[in-house]
């Protein structure tokens, strides 16, 4: 399920990692092909894992887009 809310006019190749060049965009198409938590987005795109610098602000943006399509889900089920 396609992402494209709050963040559709955000610059996706803002980077938050500088350590492994991880943008915006590798985090949301990283949550959108199925990623859960920010440990899985952790593992599939390597953001935070050299330095730690950017942990908190990746982290804080990953658990928005999660919340985000966790809405999204229950918006399209009625809930």
């Amino acid at each position: 399920m396609p992402l494209r809310l709050w963040y559709c006019n955000m610059n996706p190749d803002k980077v938050i990692c500088s350590c492994y060049k991880v943008t915006k965009g590798d985090i949301i198409r990283s949550v959108e092909n199925g990623a859960s938590s920010f440990k899985e987005v952790k593992k599939d795109t390597k953001v935070s894992k050299a330095c730690g610098k950017c942990k908190k602000k990746a982290k804080k943006f990953t658990k928005k887009l999660l919340k985000e399509q966790e809405a999204e889900k229950e918006k399209k089920n009625g809930n």
